[in-house]
């Protein structure tokens, strides 16, 4: 490696530090505020603000054609390539706040949720206000400034947790967690413009139109079948087992937001725009992949089976017992995202090497699969469609993993070892776990979750210490070597 080119590695461990820092930090507050919120609040509440937020969500997906992304893809003109995203966002963001608030009767009457209009309506505003920030934190991410970026990020569950819990004690109800959440969208634009000091201008950079949003096309359609996928469960719940039930299910899917998908997130965060650098050097990413996925399933495969085997102590001790009916519906959304953390991984190297048309067809495959195993569950229970969730997502990421594979000239043999020592691991943690919720005594729910977190975690890091030891000394390294080549040789070296 010459001294000119840019140290990967370190960068990227850089980022994936304060990523996960930022991570962390809005996933402490959320929960804080939730444990909180949740003895004031039903989960009727919950469920009014959750229908709304789905739909947002969806909007946010497709809102900017694919331009967030082609703006941390695009290698050269980058300030052209942001005025192109900043234009197509700011149009978005007004198109987008009149359609809602026109169409917010509808969407509230799909759910059978007549006060849901005027919380549409009051919520449809933040779109302009978070498509005025899309750009500086696309900025953020494409320059890996996640420190930087941590900021607003923080602040933004930081302001939307306080907010609603002042307003849920003066008794606002639902209404807390509205305005919470138009506060924290507020506080997030104004601080990325803060921390990132890129500014828009009238220069109109007509040649980049085209390709950016023939890029971000792909992106658009694979966002939104990804979407649907991971929406369309809280819609099904939401149309047909009433808002409560909705309120119960987005409850319990907060845990593994807050745990799993933490890791999850930083990786896709970070490895995105890592891969990107490589493959544009002109560099291997295979070998960076392999490296990745070892690095990663080591977190979230424990993760998810933790999640899984403790989720009545854990709903029970955050929430309290009135949310004792979020407990299966959190051990069956743990083994989905545990497939999840796969499934982003092998997106990561598809996307950073222009694979995006073959994403979106994988993608379609899981989305077809995916809405008649959801229906059926519906007719059941939540607990039975987070389970027909899991299912799909398992035959899906396998299908992915084996098609991609091929395409990207990797051996299956190489990714089933990348996940060999950390899956072997992780099952004789959940030998012990299963052994210490049938034959611990009753000492309370805490001391079962604690006993539980204590004994899973130390036998999980004695299990991968004795079978995957290069995992700590990669980890040595990385924090206290100040050797550059170290931390670039962990995604350039071979798994």
């Amino acid at each position: 490696m010459t001294a000119e080119t840019p140290d990967v590695g370190r960068t990227t461990v850089r980022a994936a530090a304060w990523a996960l820092a930022s991570a962390t930090g809005k996933r402490v507050l959320t929960l804080g505020g939730l444990m909180l919120l949740a003895r004031v609040l039903a989960p009727h509440d919950f469920g009014i603000l959750g229908f709304a937020m789905v739909y947002l969500a969806f909007v946010e997906v497709v809102a900017d054609l694919g331009t967030g992304p082609a703006l941390v893809y695009w290698p050269d003109r980058r300030d052209d390539a942001a005025q192109v995203a900043f234009i197509v966002n700011a149009i978005a963001g007004v198109f987008w706040c009149v359609v809602t608030f026109a169409a917010a009767p509808y969407i509230a009457h799909f759910f059978h949720e007549p006060n849901g209009t005027l919380v549409l309506r009051v919520l449809s505003f933040t779109t302009i206000v978070t498509f005025l920030g899309t750009t500086h934190d696309a900025l953020a991410q494409k320059e890996l400034k996640f420190r930087e970026r941590s900021i607003p990020e923080v602040a933004l569950t930081g302001v939307k947790s306080a907010v609603a819990l002042v307003l849920a004690w003066m008794g606002f109800g639902a209404w807390s967690l509205v305005w919470g959440h138009v506060a924290g969208v507020i506080a997030w634009t104004i601080l990325l413009w803060v921390v990132i000091p890129w500014r828009p201008t009238l220069r109109i950079p007509r040649d980049l139109f085209g390709p950016m949003l023939r890029y971000g096309r792909s992106i658009v359609a694979v966002r939104m079948l990804t979407t649907l996928m991971l929406d369309l469960d809280v819609i099904v719940v939401g149309r047909f087992l009433g808002v409560t039930a909705l309120g119960l299910y987005q409850m319990a899917a907060r845990i593994p937001d807050s745990s799993v998908m933490v890791l999850i997130w930083v990786a896709a965060k970070t490895l995105f725009p890592a891969f990107s650098r490589l493959h544009a050097e002109g560099a291997d990413v295979r070998h960076g992949y392999l490296i990745a996925t070892r690095c990663v399933s080591s977190l979230t495969i424990p993760a998810s089976l933790g999640l899984f085997f403790l989720a009545r102590p854990i709903i029970v001790v955050f929430f309290g017992p009135q949310w004792t009916g979020a407990a299966v519906i959190l051990s069956m959304l743990a083994i989905y995202v545990g497939f999840r953390a796969v499934d982003y991984d092998i997106g990561n190297v598809m996307k950073a090497t222009g694979r995006t048309n073959t994403l979106v067809w994988l993608t379609a495959i899981k989305a077809v699969l995916l809405v008649p195993a959801v229906l059926i569950g519906a007719t059941y229970s939540a607990a039975a469609v987070a389970a027909a969730l899991a299912i799909v997502f398992g035959i899906g990421t396998l299908i992915t993993t084996i098609v991609s594979a091929r395409i990207l000239n990797i051996r299956l043999r190489s990714i089933a070892a990348a996940f060999s020592r950390s899956g072997s691991a992780g099952a004789i943690m959940s030998l012990a776990l299963y052994l210490w919720l049938r034959w611990s005594p009753p000492l309370g729910n805490i001391i079962q979750l604690a006993g539980g977190l204590l004994l899973g975690g130390a036998v999980y890091i004695v299990a991968l210490r004795i079978l995957d030891p290069q995992i700590f000394e990669w980890l040595r390294k990385m924090v206290f070597s100040r050797k550059t080549a170290s931390a670039d040789a962990l995604l350039r070296s071979e798994a």
